[in-house]
C-alpha cells in the first residue's frame, strides 16, 4: 500500500505540475484555468478512487472513460494549441513524448 501511495503521489504531482505548466504556456484567462484545475483533479480523485475503492474493472474502464470524456470537453479550448505545439515539435521531441506517455500510462496500470 506505501508503494501505491508513493506513485500516486508522484503521479499527482506530475499532473499538478504539468497543469501548472500547460496555463503558464498558453497564457489561460481565468475560465480556461478553472476548467483546466477541475479537469487535472477529476484525474486525480479518478486514481485515488482507483486504490481506495475495489470496484469491477469493467466499471473501472465505464468510469476511466467517462473522466476522459469529461476532462476532453472541458479542456478542449487548451487541448488545441497543445495539439498544435506537439505538431510543430522536432520528430524526435514526438517520439520522445509519446514513449514517456506510453511508459507512465503503463506503470500506472502496471502499479495501480
Amino acid at each position: 500500500m506505501i508503494l501505491s501511495i508513493t506513485i500516486l503521489s508522484i503521479l499527482s504531482a506530475f499532473i499538478l505540475n504539468k497543469t501548472r505548466s500547460i496555463s503558464i504556456r498558453n497564457n489561460l484567462n481565468a475560465r480556461s484555468e478553472k476548467r483546466l484545475i477541475i479537469s487535472s483533479v477529476l484525474i486525480i480523485i479518478f486514481l485515488i478512487t482507483n486504490i481506495t475503492l475495489p470496484y469491477p474493472k469493467s466499471l473501472y474502464w465505464f468510469i476511466g472513460l467517462s473522466v476522459i470524456f469529461t476532462v476532453s470537453v472541458l479542456s478542449f479550448d487548451t487541448l488545441k494549441p497543445e495539439y498544435k505545439r506537439f505538431k510543430t515539435l522536432e520528430f524526435k521531441d514526438k517520439i520522445v513524448n509519446v514513449l514517456f506517455y506510453s511508459l507512465l500510462f503503463a506503470v500506472t496500470n502496471i502499479y495501480l
